[in-house]
């Protein structure tokens, strides 16, 4: 029995996982999944937790309780290092040896070398920054509801998204619906041209890796709806209270009261000492066989944010269906192994994208039919709702809907920001929650 180790309980590990399952149950493979949270995150609809659409425990699966229906063992550890000609996995708490393994811990975000945004900035790549980003536009809120100079109001309520992409517009949209819809009923004190959310990217239009006619149309809709965007614009600079970038050659500076970086992210840290190719944001170059290139190591295989896969001349970007299909490859050339075959090369099909630009509005591409507006919304909840997988996951997202929908979203503080020590307020990011002057 051979034993075929994952790493990382993601889109693409947990594909691979479920591919795996028969292999386990027919005792020709052992499977040792490691990953450094117990749970695995559905990140497409994150951004819908900052605005209550969804309960965030209703976007995370527990990889426990999923490894163990599959026949699967799961530790829950971190990886520091590998050692490919040992065969050998080191952890924090551990080492482990394999026969097969399979690469897929996902991505960090891309700083880009500025340090002031790794002071200063949020991220937006786990469960509780989006709690915490929540959590701070209830607070400013509750804040700007007792000021009465609108200059004041609007630098409290002042909301910058470094990135235009598709993790950067579709929090945008449902920040701008969440404060939108808490200003015309709680907070009726704020009026709407007494807040700011702003988008800063750095191409002639957002959403720049999807088609320009539709990126075009989709930042028409998100200045509609009230959300500033600065095309060409390059960030220098991220302070607690503002963002100084550069536009056309010239210097400007905004206020900021929160500023959130969506603006590209990189493999983790120990994929620099495993060898091989990589590109400048730290992913590995692989064959078209999922292999390492330059480095002799077959049984290994890197998928999804780990990897850099060349398609028409271009490394593709980092996107949860390149993970899942690489997940399956990688199983089927791991048993073609096994058995003494010669394995196959990866082959990605491109099923296009869904874009949410907020309430009733989306941009989608599905299999090369554009849509947009009410009915691609629609479309992009449906499609999603369908690939959580997880059956009481879905049901709980449906019935999230549904609530909302009806009564609204709740703006509650449970956490008391006061006597908050060591906890998801402090800890959790570098940027410390400021108490404004009242």
């Amino acid at each position: 029995m051979k034993n075929v180790l994952i790493l990382g309980g993601g889109f693409g590990g947990l594909t691979a996982v479920s591919f795996l399952r028969t292999h386990i149950k027919s005792g020709k493979v052992s499977v040792t999944l490691i990953d450094k949270n117990n749970y695995s995150l559905f990140t497409p609809m994150l951004a819908e937790v900052v605005s209550g659409n969804v309960k965030p425990e209703n976007i995370v699966f527990p990889l426990r309780e999923i490894c163990v229906k599959n026949g699967v063992h799961f530790i829950k550890d971190e990886v520091t290092h590998i050692d490919t000609e040992a065969n050998r996995v080191t952890c924090e708490n551990g080492e482990y040896t394999y026969d097969y393994l399979i690469v897929a811990t996902g991505s960090r975000t891309n700083f880009r070398g500025n340090q002031s945004a790794m002071k200063n900035a949020f991220e937006f790549k786990n469960i509780t920054d989006a709690i915490h980003i929540k959590y701070l536009i209830i607070d400013f809120l509750e804040k700007a509801s007792t000021l009465t100079d609108p200059a004041e109001k609007k630098s409290l309520l002042s909301f910058s998204i470094i990135g235009g992409g598709i993790t950067g517009v579709e929090l945008a949209s449902e920040m701008n619906d969440y404060i939108r819809a808490k200003i015309k009923k709680e907070y009726n004190t704020v009026k709407p041209d007494e807040y700011d959310i702003t988008i800063f990217e750095y191409s002639k239009t957002v959403l720049p890796a999807i088609d320009p006619a539709q990126a075009q149309k989709a930042q028409e809709i998100l200045v509609t709806n009230g959300i500033n965007v600065i095309n060409g614009a390059a960030v220098d600079e991220v302070g607690l209270e503002n963002i100084t970038y550069k536009k056309d050659g010239q210097k400007f500076t905004k206020s900021s009261s929160v500023t959130v970086w969506t603006a590209g992210v990189e493999g983790q840290e120990y994929l620099k000492e495993v060898g091989g190719d990589a590109t400048p944001d730290s992913r590995l170059k692989i064959t078209k066989t999922l292999n390492p290139q330059a480095l002799n190591a077959p049984n290994v295989f890197v998928i999804g944010d780990s990897c850099a896969y060349e398609f028409k001349g271009k490394f593709l970007p980092p996107v949860a269906p390149l993970a899942m299909q690489q997940g399956v490859m990688a199983v089927k050339n791991i048993m073609r192994l096994i058995k003494g075959k010669q394995p196959i090369d990866f082959t990605y099909l491109h099923f296009g994208y869904l874009v949410s630009l907020g309430k009733n509005n989306s941009v989608v591409n599905l299999f090369g039919i554009k849509m947009r507006g009410a009915l691609a919304y629609y479309i992009w909840k449906m499609t999603y709702l369908f690939k959580i997988g997880m059956f009481k996951k879905q049901v709980a997202v449906f019935f999230d809907w549904v609530m909302s929908f009806f009564f609204g979203n709740e703006s509650v503080l449970i956490i008391d920001q006061d006597n908050c020590t060591n906890c998801i307020l402090q800890k959790n990011h570098k940027k410390p929650v400021k108490k404004m002057p009242l």
